[in-house]
């Protein structure tokens, strides 16, 4: 089956923007919906290939050069498709599905653009540079979004934006999106003051103790009813 593990989340690969384009070969699968077991098995995935004023195409690729491609050029690079002998097509690679319960690869949609036409997407941040105070243990990084809501021309598109946080000197200080130097060509669709990062006070962790439990109350006489005396067979409970 086809597995694909996603990058240490702690130090993301990041996309290589080259100026050699990524292809893929695909193949043209007329059998839509069906087969898809035994496309697997054969270390092939199907796919669809979609896009604005585009008739969906559906299609297999081999398993093992999607992830290479993947790795290359993420969710927000261009790369070439070659299906069968038709014209390469410029895509996206849009949505990769994959089994909860064993991580294999089921599916993947490539988003066709138009190199003329801007297109929405979504851009991770990566974060460059220390913070002193919280390298000292001293205060924490309080993170925000983690990527930005992009428009721009598929060619203007940036594999990531850095975050430079070595400005970040004392408590309270944070990074807003209106804070970020824009790619150019990109607008930004986020909030402006949506936050980014943020130096937090350090919160020492401190062991809740548990109250202890309250001493039970003595009733005094004549402040509880007698339990009543259970009934004989037939009859009624008697009360006090």
């Amino acid at each position: 089956m086809l597995r694909w593990a996603p990058p240490n989340s702690r130090r993301r690969r990041k996309p290589l923007a080259t100026a050699t384009p990524v292809t893929l070969k695909l193949e043209p699968r007329e059998d839509r919906g069906k087969h898809t077991r035994t496309l697997r098995r054969q270390g092939r995935l199907p796919g669809v290939v979609y896009g604005h004023n585009v008739d969906a195409v559906t299609v297999a690729v081999d398993g093992r050069e999607f992830v290479k491609a993947f790795q290359k050029v993420g969710r927000n690079q261009l790369l070439d498709l070659q299906v069968g002998d038709e014209p390469v097509r410029k895509a996206l690679i849009r949505e990769v599905q994959r089994s909860p319960r064993d991580g294999d690869l089921l599916h993947v949609d490539f988003y066709q653009v138009n190199l003329t036409e801007k297109i929405e997407s979504e851009v991770p941040i990566e974060l460059e540079g220390e913070i002193e105070l919280v390298v000292k243990g001293e205060a924490d990084l309080q993170r925000g979004l983690h990527a930005l809501k992009v428009e721009c021309l598929p060619t203007d598109l940036p594999p990531v934006i850095t975050v430079d946080l070595s400005g970040l000197k004392e408590i309270d200080d944070e990074i807003r999106v209106k804070d970020l130097t824009i790619p150019p060509g990109c607008e930004i669709l986020d909030e402006p003051d949506d936050l980014i990062v943020k130096v937090a006070a350090h919160r020492e962790e401190v062991e809740e103790v548990a109250p202890a439990p309250a001493a039970a109350e003595v009733p005094t006489v004549g402040e509880t009813q007698a339990p009543a005396e259970p009934a004989a067979e037939g009859e009624a409970p008697t009360e006090s």
